[in-house]
């Protein structure tokens, strides 16, 4: 086994894994790479760069010319990577609006419930959620079924409305007795 002829704390033919010579220092007059100090400060001998220059090999810290001070090159749009943009409008979205405008309208219900599942469509074909959307098919499919449920039972009452007309029509005006059912006629 042979020995270190350094000793064991460095030197030319030392194992340290640190790199340190003897003394411990890494960079100091008489090493064998003078200069060079691991923590960035200047070495013995070596005076730092002037106030408001960078030394030599690095940058100041201000952007170049042309260039974002947040790291991204000017000229491109926000999202960082041409032909992309930044937060992307929801194709769905004025229509969903006025699809739950129109379902609050009388007549015009269904109206609104089709063009808010059409805006909810087209939302989802962009992967994006349309809240108005769906809240205008709700209120539309509400409001859809209250005007179907008006429209039969007016339907199921013009026989018997045209029915009572007729017998007022024969009978005259004032109070008239219809069917066991007191009724008055115009």
């Amino acid at each position: 086994m042979s020995e270190n002829p350094a000793g064991p704390h460095g030197g030319s033919g030392s194992n340290d894994p640190y790199g340190k010579g003897p003394g411990g220092s890494s960079g100091g007059p008489g090493s064998s790479n003078p200069g060079s100090n691991p923590y960035g400060q200047p070495s013995y001998g070596q005076s730092p760069a002037p106030y408001g220059q960078p030394a030599y090999g690095q940058t100041s810290g201000q952007p170049v010319y042309g260039q974002s001070p947040y790291g991204q090159p000017s000229g491109y749009p926000a999202g960082g990577y041409p032909g992309q943009q930044g937060p992307r409008e929801n194709p769905g979205r004025t229509l969903g609006i006025v699809g739950l405008i129109l379902a609050f309208i009388p007549l015009l219900n269904p109206v609104g419930l089709i063009l808010s599942i059409v805006a909810l469509v087209k939302s989802k074909k962009a992967g994006m959620g349309n809240g108005i959307a769906v809240a205008g098919i709700i209120v539309g499919a509400l409001a859809t079924i209250i005007l179907v449920l008006v429209v039969i039972a007016v339907i199921a009452a013009l026989p018997v409305a045209t029915e009572i007309a007729e017998f007022c029509q024969q009978n005259g005006p004032g109070r008239q007795v219809y069917e066991g059912r007191e009724i008055q006629c115009p």
